[in-house]
């Protein structure tokens, strides 16, 4: 009789190369994952830029004591209280729901002083929410490194928006 001649069943599997490949793109993309985690925790959320635009925040909502825990030592000379702050220095109310946005420029970080300019869009006092329309303004920020984190020195910055702030009155 006859011999039946048959093929062997060729097993697919996936070799040594193939999984050691795998193995180094799941170990790179792991690395790569804990070390943005870990500069973001880090690096990031402690940065000037963060800072001033958490303070920048605040003004917006009309957080008065937010915004004084987030000004320089220097400038708590000039107000040594959260009352005297919020009396004296217009913007601390006057931007309430009136901030529309800002945009910042990159830092010039030098040691423990930064500076920033930040374009400030303001809308006009008695305008609505829902209008678009908003004015300008250039200022440059200095933040000052405190043992606590970055702070504004609104007494060494250079704003031109505190105009803005001013009530209008006839």
């Amino acid at each position: 009789m006859g011999r039946i001649v048959g093929r062997r069943r060729i097993r697919e599997g996936r070799g040594l190369g193939e999984r050691l490949t795998e193995i180094v793109v799941y170990v790179v993309l792991i690395a790569g994952a804990i070390y943005g985690t870990r500069w973001y925790f880090t690096e990031y959320l402690r940065s000037p830029k963060v800072a001033l635009g958490r303070y920048l925040g605040y003004v917006k909502a009309g957080d008065v004591k937010a915004q004084y825990e987030m000004i320089a030592e220097s400038s708590k000379r000039y107000f040594p209280t959260v009352s005297a702050y919020e009396s004296k220095w217009e913007p601390a109310r006057g931007f309430t729901g009136r901030l529309a946005d800002w945009q910042m420029e990159p830092i010039a970080e030098k040691g423990d002083r930064a500076e920033v300019k930040a374009i400030l869009n303001v809308r006009k006092p008695g305008q609505a929410l829902y209008q678009a329309a908003s004015d300008p303004y250039t200022d440059k920020y200095v933040l000052i490194k405190e043992k606590d984190g970055w702070k504004v020195a609104l007494d060494q910055s250079d704003l031109k928006s505190t105009a803005a702030a001013k009530p209008t009155r006839p």
